[in-house]
């Protein structure tokens, strides 16, 4: 993360870390053949997402943010067991158990906007103490229309993991930071030069497959060709020995 802010700065470097963190988990449980992801989100971290995502009028993540399971219609489900627990009270009870925990934040958490959706959480808890359960419970509570259309889950083109888009936010986001194009993964791609270097990644893609498959299409073609012939030397060489007996 210390070169990627290098070249981001530091007011959009979580969007990165987001990204990556969770394609890291994925492929390492993939790895290790795990079954199933459990995460540590508590109650503080589900009700900033929900003001998170009401502020972005993101309504994909808001319908699936307060669920304690997502992602079980793919091969690997995420797990949020502390989801009605109190930071608090985790910090609390690993206090008294005299568990080790990481009691600092990231130094670059400061500038995310994740951090001014926890101070408005803070102001509005030291008014009503119940808020943090009252958001959680007003996500819970919301839906969609079924008229509203919803992005589609779908493998990257590029490098084949999850994702609703052709190319995954990862390899959008790796390919601008080659580029020297760090912001290039930052919000809407398909907008001015974001949209251009999008569709030379998408064509480029597009080429390869068609590389591959003509490749594979020779490759056939070629071991047809070899059983042919050595099919038709069988044949041959059984109609000499026919020939050759004496009825």
């Amino acid at each position: 993360m210390d070169s990627i802010v290098k070249h981001v700065g530091r007011k959009n470097n979580c969007t990165f870390c987001g990204v990556f963190r969770r394609q890291a988990l994925d492929r390492g449980a993939m790895l290790v053949e795990a079954n199933k992801i459990v995460t540590g989100h508590n109650a503080d971290d589900i009700a900033e997402t929900v003001l998170m995502n009401v502020l972005r009028g993101d309504i994909a993540r808001l319908q699936r943010c307060t669920s304690i399971i997502t992602g079980s219609d793919g091969g690997l489900p995420r797990c949020k067991p502390f989801k009605y627990t109190y930071e608090k009270e985790i910090v609390m009870y690993a206090y008294f158990k005299k568990l080790d925990y990481f009691s600092t934040e990231c130094i670059y958490s400061p500038n995310a906007y994740r951090g001014y959706a926890r101070a408005f959480l803070k102001d509005l808890e030291a008014i009503r103490s119940s808020c943090i359960i009252d958001i959680i419970h007003s996500g819970e509570c919301m839906s969609v229309k079924k008229d509203i259309k919803m992005p589609t889950q779908g493998v990257c083109t590029k490098c084949g993991y999850i994702s609703s888009q052709a190319i995954c936010k990862a390899c959008v986001m790796l390919e601008g930071l080659n580029r020297g194009l760090p912001k290039l993964g930052i919000g809407k791609v398909h907008r001015g030069k974001g949209k251009e270097i999008y569709d030379s990644m998408l064509k480029e893609v597009q080429l390869s497959n068609q590389s591959s498959m003509m490749s594979l299409n020779s490759s056939t073609t070629s071991l047809h060709s070899t059983d042919s012939g050595s099919h038709n030397n069988k044949i041959d060489t059984l109609n000499r020995q026919i020939q050759n007996i004496d009825f």
